[in-house]
């Protein structure tokens, strides 16, 4: 229970929240009346930094409707848009929510090729939202009865199946089907198998309606097409993997045909290509989407062939739509200007960081693929990077940030593409190392980082499910287990995200998937575990950021949408925050850092912002 004390002439807000410690009451009073034997948790705002800040445009799903016109998924508005094939945009409908015709993380987009009704996947509820036409709200179609707990791209063939592709990342363990429906969302079948072998995948992508109705997946983790006839019969392979022109590369995405022609297109988001072939294989060209800066990438998701057998390649990094004749000739960009997210604006940052010098704040604006400078004031200073994978300024879903207090760099966990990058504070590149596995110098969906005092690099290898302790140069030191397996239903959240250290050495890492705090001696024993799931005193749920200040723990909840404190032993101390946005309230809080002076700073992801207060 929370309670929202009157706001004292200082402007300032005060929550506080007292605990028994070692039982399971809570209780909220005043600062001015806390007992003396008891213990309390004070929490007093002090202020707000950064502030919703989106793209105009976060091109992803992509489908030619049937009068022509180019639909395209709009990932992190949360909406679809409409484009006429000169760029003029005519329409956007749908947004976030939950409601008929909205949507909370829009992947694929199909049209059926008879009625024109349009489909859209959402993942987050496993949900796929039906439109009639012209874009007004028809049906919600709940596909997790069925097993479509990771629905990311779909198709509809002249009988109204819709062909869903139902497949997390590239796994060598994750289930990965084709589900397909009829128009009323019924149900009809499945079919894949995960695998390298004949018809069989390590992650599905983009989808396709062949010719005789043929089901054309692209299988990004073999690197290859598989072609299926309508009721799922393998029938044979497409591509050849490998780097360079005609290949299928490291990081393919999306799949349109152009049966008129004869040809198949392919998007590649680690080189920023479009590859074109015939239908029965031959490489034909290479179109390339250029990114922000010289000789940088755009990062090409989905595409569809319009009636004028352009091509419109959804273009996540460049903010845009981009055209392309058959013959690889750029056209044109829609919109004419991309608009960019504005600076000190936030899409669902997920890493806070303070130098201990300075007071400088950065944050990892991880939907927007950029790190932020803030002075200690709040005051937006300085911003690098943009969505891509490779070296340099290039991030890809960036968490974990954190400023050493020797030299006052900056050292950034960027989580997908499974690798450390290391920047001055000015946003210069000093280099980086890891990438995806699970060997020593690797990483799998690696979420938080902090550089201990004692100079060495502390990184919860999330989706290794360990706490992994290196030096700068990325050599092991120690690794512990850390964290379980992820929650039934969440299959992007593993193990630990959150790690600090106390005044002794001790290791903290916040485990959201076992709603606990790891405590690990400073060469990796294994000393204790705090807390259990649930909303009382003492537990947890979706433990996700840890923070030490002298004797106390601090830690944010994300579903229970609070920080809780507990001391060093685990002794439970209390808890501040409620649902909601107003100051001191959350939703989704991550990361967690403190200054030089004391004051914490939580990232309140779900509020796109980071609060700062004082605590005692």
């Amino acid at each position: 229970m929370t309670i929202r004390l009157p706001r004292p002439r200082t402007g300032a807000r005060i929550l506080t929240v007292l605990a028994v410690v070692g039982t399971a009451l809570l209780t909220t009073v005043s600062t001015l009346t806390v007992p003396a034997a008891q213990s309390a948790v004070t929490a007093t705002w002090v202020r707000q930094i950064g502030r919703p800040g989106h793209a105009g445009l976060y091109a992803w799903g992509a489908a030619t409707a049937l009068d022509g016109s180019i639909l395209v998924g709009d990932y992190n508005n949360y909406n679809l848009k409409r484009f006429s094939p000169d760029g003029t945009l005519l329409q956007t409908f749908g947004g976030k929510g939950s409601g008929p015709g909205q949507t909370n993380q829009p992947y694929g987009l199909g049209v059926d090729p008879v009625t024109g009704v349009i489909y859209v996947v959402d993942t987050i509820p496993r949900q796929i939202e039906v439109y009639n036409p012209d874009g007004t709200p028809k049906a919600t179609w709940d596909i997790n009865p069925t097993g479509g707990y990771y629905t990311t791209r779909l198709a509809v063939n002249d009988n109204g199946w819709v062909y869903t592709v139902n497949s997390q990342s590239i796994s060598q363990t994750s289930p990965h089907t084709i589900n397909v429906y009829d128009r009323n969302g019924t149900w009809l079948f499945k079919f894949g198998k995960t695998g390298s072998g004949p018809g069989e995948t390590y992650g599905y992508r983009g989808i396709a309606i062949g010719p005789n109705d043929e089901v054309w997946v692209l299988d990004a983790g073999n690197k290859r097409v598989l072609i299926y006839d309508k009721n799922g019969t393998y029938l044979r392979t497409f591509g050849t993997a490998g780097t360079g022109p005609g290949k299928l590369g490291f990081d393919t995405r999306g799949l349109a045909l152009d049966l008129d022609n004869g040809w198949a297109y392919v998007t590649d988001a680690s080189d920023g290509t479009v590859e074109k072939f015939s239908l029965s294989g031959t490489p034909l060209a290479t179109f390339t989407v250029a990114g922000p800066d010289p000789g940088t990438y755009g990062g090409p998701r989905e595409l569809t062939v319009g009636q004028d057998h352009n091509v419109y390649v959804m273009d996540y990094t460049g903010e845009r739509v981009v055209v392309f004749s058959p013959s690889g000739q750029i056209l044109r960009q829609m919109p004419e200007v991309p608009d960019p997210a504005p600076n000190g604006g936030f899409n669902q940052p997920e890493g806070v960081a303070v130098d201990q010098t300075s007071g400088q704040v950065y944050v990892s604006d991880t939907f927007n693929h950029r790190i932020q400078r803030f002075s200690s004031t709040g005051t937006f200073q300085a911003k690098w990077g943009y969505r891509g994978r490779g070296t340099g300024d290039a991030m890809d879903y960036p968490r974990g940030i954190a400023v050493d207090r020797q030299d006052r760099t900056v050292w950034l966990n960027n989580t997908r593409s499974a690798n450390i990058k290391h920047y001055t504070s000015s946003g210069g590149f000093l280099g980086d190392f890891g990438d995806q596995g699970a060997a020593d110098n690797q990483f799998y969906y690696s979420r938080g980082i902090s550089v201990g005092t004692d100079g060495r690099l502390y990184v919860p290898d999330s989706g290794n499910r360990r706490l992994k302790v290196m030096s700068k140069t990325g050599a092991l030191i120690w690794s512990a287990p850390c964290g379980t397996p992820a929650l039934t239903g969440n299959y992007v959240l593993f193990g630990c995200t959150s790690v600090d250290r106390d005044a002794a050495g001790n290791v903290y890492a916040a485990a959201p998937t076992e709603d606990v705090v790891y405590k690990f001696s400073s060469t990796g024993t294994l000393l204790a575990k705090f807390g259990s799931h649930g909303t009382g005193a003492g537990q947890f749920d979706g433990a996700y950021g840890v923070a030490v200040k002298g004797d106390r723990i601090y830690v944010s909840e994300m579903d229970n949408n609070r920080i809780s404190v507990l001391t060093t032993s685990g002794s439970f101390v209390g808890s501040f925050g409620a649902t909601g946005a107003a100051h001191g309230s959350f939703r989704r809080p991550t990361a967690l850092a403190f200054d030089a002076q004391g004051r914490l700073y939580v990232t309140d992801t779900g509020n796109e912002r980071v609060e700062v207060f004082n605590v005692a």
